[in-house]
């Protein structure tokens, strides 16, 4: 597995300096070609594993739906994975609220720039403020409210959006509903 951008001395966002325990990158399978990113590392997770969607109720979910469509060998803190999961911001914010415009601005260049280095086909917006930055590099608007999106295939001229619901808050028809979408277009990596 590969962290990319070992870049430990932000100070960009005051709150998210103080309230943080560490700064949290992606990890993962950079050669797969499929991009999980959520909206920042969770209080009780990533925060303190550093590790993106680990040690949380939010990573236990993401993690099983991984397992369920073959993108993880099993729900282990070793276990492989088969694709890269990362975070628009890199600090989980004060209280783990909803990042700010700011702080998205603020940690918008490292996104960019491991997406830039993976070239992903595939990319799983995982909630609201992931889908609005993926939707406006990608698509060149936001795609709307992620409910309405949700399971969705957006696609643009050189990538494969596929919204997620965040695992906080997904039902298990949502669950449902996104592994039947998500499992052709992982399919379609392993056609010759």
């Amino acid at each position: 597995m590969v962290t990319l951008l070992h870049q430990q001395n932000c100070r960009s966002c005051p709150a998210l300096v103080a309230s943080r325990r560490r700064i949290v990158h992606g990890y993962g399978d950079t050669a797969s070609g499929i991009v999980f990113i959520g909206e920042a590392p969770g209080r009780h997770g990533a925060d303190q594993t550093g590790i993106p969607f680990w040690g949380d109720r939010s990573g236990r979910m993401l993690r099983r739906i991984l397992v369920q469509v073959g993108l993880a060998s099993d729900e282990t803190a070793g276990a492989t994975l088969r694709c890269f999961i990362t975070n628009v911001v890199r600090c989980c914010p004060p209280g783990n609220r909803t990042p700010t415009p700011a702080e998205v601005r603020a940690c918008r260049t490292w996104l960019w720039m491991e997406l830039d280095m993976i070239k992903p086909r595939l990319i799983i917006p995982v909630g609201r403020i992931a889908l609005q930055e993926v939707g406006m590099r990608y698509l060149k608007h936001d795609p709307g409210a992620i409910r309405s999106v949700h399971a969705t295939v957006l696609r643009s001229r050189h990538v494969t959006i596929l919204p997620l619901i965040h695992p906080a808050r997904i039902s298990r028809a949502d669950v449902q509903a996104f592994i039947t979408a998500v499992q052709p277009l992982i399919d379609e990596r392993n056609e010759p």
